[in-house]
């Protein structure tokens, strides 16, 4: 059972990196990202509203500070929520155990959104909660793709408005939450 979930995680893992091609469709307003977090769910941004948050250990607690703080200002909106962690310095031996460290994080992270749903009176069903995803960045290739820099000094987000269009880099909440809430988006990052 337990090489199950170790294969289980490893296959997952796997399919993240491969999947994990953020290609743009021939219009430059068309985003598509599709991955599996490191709890071996599906993770679709194309379809928008998603945050897109980089995050790396340099700035952790600022990192959980930004995302809860948005998940606060959008707890009540059907928005999903992809962590990006840069965790090039643990590919190879330390996979593994990096990618159980993510998933227990994951999993905690849940746990709290969860509670503060219930606190706040909104949605805390499982298909609400479900809406946060935690990706491993391993070799670094997402990171590159929108252009951040490895182990960022400060957090940052990018957005896949409802129109499917990326909007980006953001490193303060209210223009996430207003890119998030406006159809069409903000055209310029923060």
């Amino acid at each position: 059972m337990q090489f199950r979930n170790r294969l289980r995680i490893v296959i997952a893992a796997a399919v993240a990196v491969v999947a994990l091609l953020a290609t743009f469709t021939g219009r430059a307003s068309a985003f598509e990202l599709r991955a599996v977090d490191v709890l071996g769910r599906s993770v679709d941004a194309s379809r928008g509203p998603t945050v897109i948050f980089f995050m790396s250990k340099r700035c952790k607690e600022a990192s959980a500070a930004f995302a809860k703080a948005v998940d606060e200002r959008l707890l009540d909106q059907p928005v999903e929520s992809v962590g990006v962690v840069d965790v090039r310095r643990y590919s190879g031996f330390l996979r593994g155990m990096c990618t159980s460290y993510l998933k227990r994080s994951a999993e905690e992270s849940r746990v709290k959104r969860r509670e503060r749903r219930q606190a706040r009176g909104v949605d805390a069903s499982q298909t609400a909660v479900d809406r946060w995803h935690l990706i491993g960045d391993f070799d670094g290739s997402l990171f590159s793709r929108f252009g951040v820099e490895s182990e960022p000094s400060q957090p940052l987000a990018f957005v896949v408005d409802a129109g499917g269009k990326l909007h980006g880099p953001f490193r303060d909440v209210d223009p996430v939450v207003a890119a998030v809430s406006s159809p069409s988006g903000t055209p310029a990052g923060r």
